[in-house]
């Protein structure tokens, strides 16, 4: 997300710290280095991504993160670079009730602090620069700190001579109110409300959304440009209720379970809270009114991160029908119990949000168009030594084309990945696999879409005769091959060549015109298929040694689905593994830094060791079974953890076919290290799933690394899922190690029954679920069904939230690896359960 305004070009991060308010019921400087008092929280970088909207001054108010980003600006002057600005370490005083944060501009010498003291009622921030600001370099300087839009559209704000409310849209005023001394916000909402005021200068609400509605409010207290000031103090004060508890949150899967499957109500409590009242879970009767059918006092489960949790377990519960649960008045359901109460729950995965990402084709529902035939013009070199945005880079060409020429053949297949509309082949690659394995494990047989390739149309709720899951490998698969029949390997990805075309909202028919770029035109000049219009996309094109082992692992597992629907496709698939995996064994590794492309083999080969099982599972080539057996030197030196949450699973699939004790060994043995390891996780949390450290128990130290490069941010959906589609494997291969528990609170867990709040994180699917997401009509504060968002993210140290705002990539975005996985999650879950 690009933050934007017309004050600031650009917005950085310099030093800061801080110190909340209010001495009633002993607001504090906690253990883990935040203030904390009743329903307010008041954090000191623990989390520094302020480009998304996620660190540096952040203050939590009744369970709603309401000001972020608390930072100083600079703006540099036109022509100027922008300042690197970089945080170095906290400094807690407990005695003094202080918190103080220093930093540095990188290669200016300038180093900055900000320190907070506390009156007993408000948050005094002062803002202390080591020297005058070089006012021929900057154009505007202060400090700012941003306002969650979500919680104040439509509530008031007011000054000395002025108010109003807070826009919905973007009104063409950037100044809403100022200069000002006092502002107060939201006054008739006591659970949000605040007043920020500044006595050494003016204050004023910036909208920064006139390039784009991604932005937050912003409050601006600026130096006087020219000046030679260093210090400026802002005061927040917030309303606090001493009295409010947080409201329990009631987690179930808002789908349901099957009828021998666990079921558990999980409970999250304001920390001050226990669960003495019982949890009711009622049965809907037919002919009207309700059943109780399990009533008990939840068990105390004790602590996760901020919050107590209790639970009830009523897996006695097997009659099928529809069910609620009821605790302190609140009712969460209905929800059903059923054979296949998870068919419909993946369809539109398959039938709506699969095929509304496919690029290169117009996809059409009835009367509606979800968007028009895009990218037609695919694609153009790189230039070579650039790096661009989302991770994307290319070296010296590894192609005979030369920068911004076209190459041809990449105009069909593959999905945009997420929001945006970009190929990453790695993405692909993972989506096609999962989606390959739940065709081959579980053999779904869906046709309600229409691809008609000749029209580059999609048609959905219109069947054609071929199964719709097989035709979406299909899909994936040609995108693949596109960059292999064009240059013998595969390119990292495909991306719009300038920043406005990236941050596109709208249908992406519109972004390009659809025709091949020629240079040899005007601008503007159209000569048939052709145009003289630089808006053609660029491919990204040094070769990576582990992402041609990911898609030759990808293409030799579809391979094997498609051999009796298309096999023609399926034996091109196969030829063109079985060579990208012969070309890396007889060359050096190349791991060119590039998005969705990994900098390195982890250590231990796990690109190669998962491509090489995978083919060995697909041929039963001699050579991939020894090529197995030469690495195990290198498996023998790997951790449990390394092998569970990496190549693992496709071992443990290719042990049928690998006639050596000493494989099978190690093989078995290192499963037997990773099982305590995936039961610590597993246990860490109430939800039994399988949450990495880095969220059971994070770490609150001050975050050093910059605002652009602080990646801990995303929800853990994903994640999780990708480990429930491993343990499946392991499960079948040691069931004796590995249960199927975690693949069922996996479900549960995607499908309300996680932290922050209940809803589902699958569009359209359960009584509350992502109806508001980051996909491709986030402008529209609307969804995709069947999209799967990545879900609550931890705010360091220990806050976990899932806000219902469009604009949070990482909690509401769509990826193209996250629908694949829910499927076969869900299929996965149906199989054990039904057994």
């Amino acid at each position: 997300m690009n933050t934007r305004s017309l004050f600031f070009s650009v917005i950085t991060v310099v030093a800061l710290a801080a110190l909340p308010c209010v001495a009633q019921e002993g607001t504090k400087l906690n253990e883990k280095e935040y203030f904390e008092g009743p329903g307010f929280s008041f954090l000191l970088f623990h989390n520094n991504y302020q480009v998304g909207f996620q660190g540096g001054l952040q203050m939590i108010l009744h369970d709603e993160r309401v000001l972020d980003s608390g930072d100083l600006f600079l703006v540099p002057k036109q022509g100027q670079e922008r300042p690197a600005l970089r945080v170095l370490r906290r400094e807690v005083d407990r005695a003094q009730g202080t918190a103080t944060v220093f930093g540095e501009v990188e290669g200016s010498k300038l180093g900055y602090r900000l320190t907070v003291r506390n009156d007993g009622r408000s948050i005094a921030i002062t803002l202390k620069l080591d020297r005058p600001i070089d006012w021929r370099l900057v154009e505007q300087a202060g400090f700012k700190i941003c306002l969650y839009p979500g919680t104040y559209f439509s509530k008031s704000y007011q000054g000395e001579t002025e108010s109003g409310v807070f826009p919905q849209q973007f009104t063409g005023r950037t100044i809403l109110m100022g200069p000002t001394k006092t502002l107060h916000i939201a006054q008739e909402d006591p659970l949000h409300s605040f007043s920020i005021s500044r006595q050494d200068g003016p204050l004023t609400i910036v909208d920064p959304r006139q390039d784009g509605p991604e932005t937050w409010f912003m409050f601006v207290a600026p130096f006087t440009p020219g000046g030679q000031g260093t210090e400026l103090s802002v005061t927040v004060t917030p309303k606090l209720v001493p009295t409010w508890r947080r409201a329990p949150v009631i987690g179930i899967s808002q789908v349901g379970y099957l009828p021998r499957q666990t079921k558990r109500v999980i409970l999250e409590l304001d920390p001050r809270d226990t669960a003495a009242e019982p949890v009711n879970v009622y049965q809907l009767q037919a002919a009207g009114g309700r059943k109780l059918v399990k009533s008990g006092a939840p068990r105390a489960w004790g602590r996760f991160l901020r919050f107590n949790y209790a639970t009830l377990d009523f897996s006695e519960v097997q009659e099928q029908g529809v069910y609620t649960v009821e605790f302190r008045g609140q009712q969460a359901g209905p929800f059903r119990i059923a054979d296949h109460v998870y068919d419909a729950a993946w369809h539109p995965t398959l039938e709506y949000f699969l095929p509304v990402q496919m690029c290169h084709v117009s996809v059409k529902e009835g009367n509606r168009t979800w968007h028009g035939p895009c990218h037609l013009d695919d694609a153009l070199q790189a230039p070579a030594h650039k790096a661009y945005i989302d991770g994307h880079n290319e070296g010296a060409h590894d192609t005979n084309y030369g920068d911004n020429q076209h190459i041809p053949g990449l105009d069909w297949g593959g999905w945009h990945d997420a929001g945006d509309y970009d190929l990453p082949a790695g993405s692909i690659a993972i989506t096609t696999l999962a989606l390959a394995l739940a065709q081959e494990e579980f053999g779904p047989s869906i046709d309600d879409t229409t691809i008609r390739r000749e029209e580059r149309e999609v048609l959905l709720h219109k069947a054609d005769g071929k199964q719709d899951l097989l035709q979406q490998i299909e899909f994936g698969v040609e995108g693949m091959l596109a960059s292999y029949r064009v240059a013998g390997y595969i390119f990292p990805g495909i991306i719009e060549s300038n920043e406005e075309a990236y941050t596109y909202l709208g249908d992406p028919v519109n972004i390009t015109d659809n025709r091949v770029y020629d240079p040899s035109l005007k601008p503007g000049e159209v000569r048939g298929e052709r145009s003289g219009k630089f808006d053609d996309r660029w491919a990204f094109t040094n070769r990576n040694t582990g992402l041609q082992y990911e898609v030759a692992q990808s293409l030799a597992a579809a391979s094997r689905v498609l051999k009796d629907y298309r096999s023609d496709l399926a034996a091109e698939a196969l030829k063109s593994a079985e060579q990208l995996w012969q070309y890396e064994q007889t060359h050096p590794p190349k791991y060119a830094p590039n998005s969705y492309a990994s900098a390195d083999d982890g250590g231990f080969r796990r690109h190669e060791l998962a491509a090489t099982a995978e083919l060995l599972i697909t041929t039963g080539d001699a050579k991939y079974r020894d090529r197995l057996i030469t690495l195990l030197p290198v498996l023998k030196g790997i951790s449990g953890e390394q092998f569970g949450t990496g190549p693992g699973w496709v071992l443990a699939r290719a042990l049928p076919k690998v006639d050596d004790v000493g494989f099978r060994s190690i093989v078995t043995e290192l499963a037997g290290k990773w099982k305590p390891v995936a039961d610590e996780r597993a246990a860490s949390n109430p939800w039994g799933v399988r949450y990495a450290p880095g969220v059971s128990s994070p770490e609150y130290k001050l975050e050093t690394r910059s605002a652009v490069h602080s990646f801990f941010v995303w929800g853990e959906g994903w994640n999780l899922q990708d480990d429930a589609f491993r343990q499946y494997y392991l499960h079948r291969q040691f069931p004796d190690l590995f249960g199927k528990e975690p693949i069922l609170a996996t479900v549960a867990f995607v499908l309300g029954a996680h932290p922050a709040n209940n809803r589902s994180l699958v569009s359209g699917v359960g009584w509350d679920s992502a109806l508001i997401a980051y996909g491709i009509n986030r402008a529209d504060w609307s969804h995709i069904p069947g999209g799967v968002i990545s879900g609550p993210s931890l705010v360091r140290p220990d806050y976990m939230e899932l806000k219902r705002f469009p604009f949070l990539w990482y909690q509401t975005e769509y990826v193209i690896g996250g629908a694949a996985t829910y499927i076969f999650d869900l299929l996965a879950a149906q199989a054990l359960t039904s057994k």
